[in-house]
């Protein structure tokens, strides 16, 4: 009688440790860390950068590679005060929901925005011709600029 009663007490203490745990990875276990504004403007960085240079495969920089060091540090310039809270960018959103997004600044249009980041990128690659306007004749430029531009873009809002 009493090896019953001790086998039941366990098998209990088991089926509630058991329960618990499940329930904790269906409910809250799975709850991810929320991502600081910082990260969301690196990862932003990160998601144009590697488009503009597919050749890289998303691998990690090394301290030699200045150029694309440079040209990374140039574009993060320019999304960094793009970057607002999901409150402030869009529309319908529930009070409860946070995060980052990306937006337009200082009443340019997105095509405006999405212009000035294909700078940010080509005048990082072409450091001698910053503030200069690309000749309407350069072809070998304008061919690059626009290549460049063609890869700027990012959702925001869930669109």
């Amino acid at each position: 009688m009493l090896i019953k009663l001790l086998s039941v007490k366990y098998i209990s203490r088991f089926l509630t440790i058991g329960l618990l745990t499940v329930a904790l990875i269906f409910v809250g276990g799975n709850s991810a860390k929320a991502e600081s504004r910082e990260q969301a403007v690196d990862r932003l960085t990160d998601f144009l950068f590697y488009r503009v240079n597919p050749q890289l495969n998303n691998r990690k920089l090394q301290p030699g590679e200045r150029e694309y060091i440079y040209q990374w540090q140039r574009l993060r310039e320019s999304i960094d005060p793009r970057v607002k809270s999901i409150q402030e960018v869009c529309f319908r959103v529930a009070p409860t929901e946070t995060g980052w997004e990306f937006t337009a600044i200082n009443g340019q249009t997105y095509e405006q925005t999405y212009d000035a980041l294909a700078d940010a990128i080509f005048y990082s690659r072409h450091p001698q011709r910053v503030g200069q306007p690309i000749g309407r004749g350069d072809r070998v430029s304008t061919s690059e600029w626009s290549a460049i531009r063609r890869e700027m873009y990012i959702s925001n809002c869930g669109l």
